[in-house]
């Protein structure tokens, strides 16, 4: 074979080797998504839509939300809201290969920070970041979905931060080209604000509740934005946190926010009440009561304090984790009964599950604590951990079995052990929802003690709703 015959066997070569790569980078990536979107249900079994009917139709749609739980935040919008929305991160997260795959795998976009220059090295910031919302321009007018978040960082505090300017930079310059372009074909973007609220962030299967506002018009925005650019991205800004105070419960201090979220659940209409968006809207209620009643009555609200602080207080003397339970109709034997049938039928692969996920489980939290104390981001460690510890401990336990028993009950362990992990996650709820029954049964038999506790509830709620009355007069 000749000379030229040689560099062209060596090109197809290469040019295959690079094809395979590519291949196997896109596999790599659908695998890691799947596995981001599947953990996020996982982690948030009961995920729910207010104002599902103020979403646009899929295709250059911003959606603006508050940001309190790191990477989470933008992966849960993708699995609640059903759209495949690209989001910005941190230009950090591209510096080695896994953060490159996963940054990929939902096709982000980086924005860079100047406190990120001591990781990546000097760089023009301002620079890079036209670039960056140049292409997330390009994108909208391609017809992708942004999800952006104003705040710049994720964070638990109980209010907002102060919003930064790149949402409403990156939506007028979109709605200005879109305006410009020599076609109407080219979509027009529309900003839509969402307020994001977990019942618990870093806890494991709880409760995950998303607000969709009505979408924010951009075209009154247009002619200040040709005359005076900095004038209309702020005034934008200033709409968008209008309409994230509408939609993020907030409040002066965690406690405060936790407290009126308990008094909430505890003087709803039913007992039954207890959907995430009815529970966020009732939420809402009493802090805007709160914030009017300190000012019109401060006597009265202190008064009102005063009596949950004592209930709450008897409730925790008394072991009470719901004050509603002492209300509820006696549980049917047969429901009873099956629980318990459920719980002894499923104990033998949940005890195999639990042997083979305690270890990863255990190491997970532990590593998630020494690497944040953060609570903003301490879920997106806890979820990110459990995913690679746990495989990596099926991983490991296939490859004992494969050494003592062979490749098939190796790859037959592989098989197995979701299944017994899912059945183990499974029989701990069925195991705790069986506990609550019986304790419930305890609490009946405890009769005076609980129509006590039952009529303070009563009476709590009567005077919360009284307030409200008058707040509202």
């Amino acid at each position: 074979m000749g000379k030229a015959g040689g560099e062209a066997s060596e090109k197809i070569k290469r040019e295959s080797f690079e094809g395979s790569r590519s291949l196997l980078g896109k596999l790599a990536a659908r695998i890691l998504r799947w596995m981001g979107e599947t953990a996020v249900q996982l982690y948030y079994p009961r995920r729910s839509v207010a104002g599902a009917e103020n979403l646009p139709p899929r295709g250059g749609a911003i959606y603006v939300a508050n940001h309190p739980n790191g990477l989470l935040d933008p992966m849960a919008l993708r699995v609640t809201l059903k759209r495949p929305v690209r989001f910005l991160a941190k230009s950090t997260l591209w510096g080695n290969p896994f953060g490159r795959l996963a940054m990929d795998a939902f096709a982000c976009l980086p924005v860079f920070r100047q406190r990120d220059a001591a990781e990546t090295g000097p760089v023009d910031t301002v620079a890079r970041n036209e670039e960056t919302f140049a292409r997330c321009r390009a994108a909208l007018a391609a017809g992708d979905d942004l999800a952006l978040y104003p705040e710049g960082t994720s964070h638990s505090e109980p209010q907002l931060k102060p919003l930064k300017t790149g949402a409403a930079r990156i939506a007028l310059g979109a709605a200005a080209e879109a305006a410009a372009a020599p076609t109407p074909a080219q979509r027009k973007p529309v900003l839509v604000p969402v307020g994001s609220h977990y019942q618990d962030p870093a806890k494991f299967r709880t409760a995950l509740h998303l607000v969709v506002g009505p979408a924010i018009e951009l075209q009154p925005y247009l002619p200040r934005h040709q005359a005076d650019s900095r004038a209309a991205i702020d005034a934008l800004t200033d709409e968008i946190r209008r309409r994230l105070d509408e939609l993020v419960l907030q409040a002066e201090t965690r406690e405060l926010l936790a407290g009126i979220a308990r008094v909430a659940s505890w003087t709803a209409d039913a007992p039954d009440d207890d959907a995430p968006e009815r529970q966020h809207a009732r939420t809402r209620e009493l802090l805007d009561a709160y914030a009017r009643l300190r000012a019109a009555d401060p006597a009265r609200l202190e008064r009102l304090t005063e009596q949950v602080r004592a209930y709450a207080a008897q409730l925790e003397k008394m072991g009470v984790d719901d004050p509603w339970a002492l209300e509820l109709p006696r549980v049917p034997p047969a429901r009873l009964a099956a629980g318990v049938a459920r719980i002894v039928v499923t104990a033998p692969l949940a005890l195999w599950g639990a042997i083979i996920c305690w270890l990863p489980y255990r190491l997970t939290k532990f590593v998630a604590r020494k690497a944040t104390r953060d609570e903003d981001v301490l879920g997106t460690m806890k979820m990110i951990g459990g995913a690679i510890f746990i495989v990596a401990g099926w991983l490991i336990e296939a490859g004992v079995i494969w050494k003592l028993a062979g490749l098939q009950w190796a790859l037959a362990s592989l098989v197995v052990a979701p299944l017994a992990g899912y059945t183990t996650l499974r029989f701990t709820e069925s195991l705790r929802d069986v506990a609550a029954a019986l304790r419930h049964l305890g609490w009946r038999a405890r009769g005076r003690t609980a129509r006590q506790l039952a009529e303070r509830r009563r009476a709590l709620a009567a005077d919360v709703a009284e307030a409200l009355r008058q707040v509202r007069a």
